[in-house]
């Protein structure tokens, strides 16, 4: 029931917001103009990670509620929940800033380290991984791993927000696997909630996100997002359910090969790190031809094939 209502909840309300807020974004001139590294042909308002945040706090909220309502063990102090919640309004708040004002890529990256080192300090950290060799515990290594791990996911999620629906598609398969894991694995409380309010969100908002897109997240979704799967995560390595750490990087491993390409490319050819280009793999996809929309089905089917393999092999151990 619990992640029932956050799952619901977060679905109907981004349903409702994403278009009072593509409204309020058209009316603002809040718009993400076309330009040479951008596939979309004409203006389309950037602000639809407004609604998609709003919509998982409500679900959050929802959950909160329900547990309550049937004395389940659901509280805001329970587990990672705090950290998660913080993290993810600094996160949704950098990257709201980013798409009003624009922000130079260095200071973003600098905002994201600060906002990492906020949730380890808030007890979302990589204190141990399990796998076939026992439990290792990382001692003083688990600082820049947690730090380093959240920054690339997030940053990753960014990268391949480039197709209409891609970066939703993409979270949600990934969000699909960590569900599955967390049900098999159980002690994923209150990891579930958190994750169907995200499931919801993104669903509702692709109803606008799809091609052609009447809306996009802009960084204040793509950000979220990488956060929160990020955040989770971490959530499934750590003790309660413990799954090897190899399962989380498969599961949003799209993402993190598509900004590990571009960062060796980038590097050989002496090129700035931060510097955009039309060489990610949608693009690469679209001057093999495949039309905007398969695209995106093509690489939502890779990242939703990767998750099954997550799961699997989380199954199996």
């Amino acid at each position: 029931m619990v992640t029932a209502a956050a799952f619901i909840v977060a679905l109907l309300a981004s349903m409702l917001l994403t278009p009072v807020v593509r409204g309020a974004a058209r009316d603002a001139g809040l718009l993400d103009e076309p330009e040479a590294r951008k596939v979309h042909e004409v203006p389309i308002p950037r602000l639809g990670g407004v609604a998609i945040v709003a919509a998982i706090y409500l679900g959050i909220a929802a959950a909160l509620v329900a547990a309550r309502a049937t004395d389940l063990p659901l509280a805001l102090e329970s587990g990672h929940l705090p950290a998660i919640l913080v993290g993810s309004a600094l996160i949704a708040g950098v990257g709201t800033f980013d798409d009003l004002q624009g922000m130079r890529a260095l200071v973003k990256l600098v905002a994201q380290v600060v906002i990492a080192l906020t949730a380890f300090g808030l007890g979302l950290s990589i204190d141990r991984l399990a796998g076939p060799w026992g439990s290792v515990d990382l001692g003083i290594w688990s600082l820049p791993l947690t730090v380093a791990w959240m920054v690339a996911v997030i940053n990753a999620v960014n990268l391949i927000d480039g197709l209409d629906g891609l970066a939703s598609g993409v979270a949600l398969t990934a969000i699909g696997a960590f569900i599955v894991i967390g049900l098999l694995f159980g002690g994923a409380d209150p990891i579930l909630p958190v994750l169907a309010a995200g499931a919801g969100g993104i669903l509702g908002f692709l109803r606008y996100n799809l091609y052609p897109a009447s809306i996009i997240m802009g960084d204040t979704g793509s950000m979220l997002l990488g956060f929160l799967l990020a955040a989770v995560g971490i959530s499934l390595t750590q003790p309660g359910v413990s799954v090897p750490p190899w399962i989380p990087v498969i599961a949003v491993g799209l993402p993190l090969g598509d900004m590990a390409w571009a960062v060796v490319r980038r590097l050989v050819a002496g090129a700035p790190v931060f510097e955009p280009d039309r060489r990610h793999i949608h693009h690469l996809l679209l001057a093999g031809g495949l039309s905007h929309r398969m695209a995106m089905l093509v690489l939502s089917g890779l990242s939703a094939l990767l998750g099954v393999i997550a799961v699997g092999l989380a199954a199996v151990g």
